[in-house]
């Protein structure tokens, strides 16, 4: 057992000594940059995941809400509804990281975070005063800027 051991050892630190060198000449290739979300890629998917929520598919439409979220969707109404669904799950700390998504990307229906029944027990939580405070603070930036006349 101890011989393995040692030959592993040595094994491992033969890898070690061969696989990296700071010669300049015979220097490392550079570290491919990552690969950006495909925007069309995200859209798809929250569309889709659309679809699944006015079938009345939930788990579904949560699941494509995530992955899309994962490719750069951005959605401020699919990510409002994505906390609604999280909130019909009963996953109340996933509905606010959803509504906090959702209020950062410009999500200003103020009436539909105030009435949406599914919504009721979300808003004891700790950051529900925030998100709403963010929410009509977009509305106020959506609302068309008042003109008086002279």
């Amino acid at each position: 057992m101890r011989r393995l051991l040692a030959v592993l050892a040595l094994l491992q630190l033969t890898a070690c000594a061969t696989t990296h060198t700071n010669d300049p000449q015979n220097p490392t290739p550079p570290v491919p940059r990552p690969v950006p979300p495909d925007a069309s890629e995200a859209r798809r998917l929250g569309t889709e995941a659309d679809k699944l929520l006015e079938d009345g598919r939930y788990e579904d439409a949560l699941f494509l809400y995530r992955r899309a979220w994962n490719d750069g969707f951005r959605h401020p109404d699919g990510l409002y509804y994505a906390g609604v669904i999280a909130a019909r799950a009963g996953s109340l700390d996933e509905c606010i990281v959803w509504l906090e998504r959702a209020a950062d990307e410009g999500f200003s229906a103020t009436q539909s975070l105030t009435t949406e029944p599914s919504l009721e027990a979300v808003r004891t939580h700790a950051a529900w005063s925030r998100i709403a405070e963010k929410v009509a603070a977009n509305a106020r930036k959506d609302a068309p800027a008042a003109t008086t006349q002279n």
